[in-house]
């Protein structure tokens, strides 16, 4: 059905300077974090080894984008009819059969919120920074960028 009707979009510029100036970003916080990490500069680095900081941060970030985006799915399907998908997506329809039943997708949600707590616990524990210098960079740029908190 879509392949006989393709849909043509264009980026306006705002959208585009958006898009790669969020994209750089993205990169250059990641060089950060990894250099916190690999200088032995976070709690997890300093008390085990930078690799396991490494692997431990991007395992908690893995796993908590799944979890937040099974949430997703989970709560933006129950007002969908469940016999669209039934025969295009067993499996999904399946799930959502034990979801909807009684009070499953509230315990489901608040059992989900404990789990992320403790992922970004431990995500703070291997990437957050516990001296706030990295390669001699200025120090506006690294309290903004490391000093924040965010």
């Amino acid at each position: 059905m879509l392949a006989n009707n393709p849909v043509k979009t264009t980026a306006s510029p705002g959208k585009v300077f958006r898009d790669v100036y969020s994209t750089l970003l993205l990169i250059f916080s990641t060089v950060l974090v990894m250099g916190v990490i690999f200088d032995e500069n976070t709690k997890l680095a300093t008390e085990l080894h930078p690799a396991a900081a490494f692997f431990i941060l991007w395992v908690g970030l893995i796993w908590l984008s799944m979890v937040e985006g099974g949430q997703a799915a989970l709560v933006g399907l129950p007002p969908v009819d469940m016999e669209l998908y039934e025969h295009s997506h067993p499996v999904s329809h399946k799930i959502m059969k034990v979801v909807n039943t009684g009070d499953n997708l509230d315990r489901y949600l608040m059992g989900r919120q404990f789990l992320v707590l403790a992922l970004v616990f431990v995500e703070n524990l291997a990437g957050h920074p516990e001296e706030e210098e990295l390669w001699g960079l200025p120090d506006w740029l690294i309290k903004m960028m490391l000093g924040s908190g965010l």
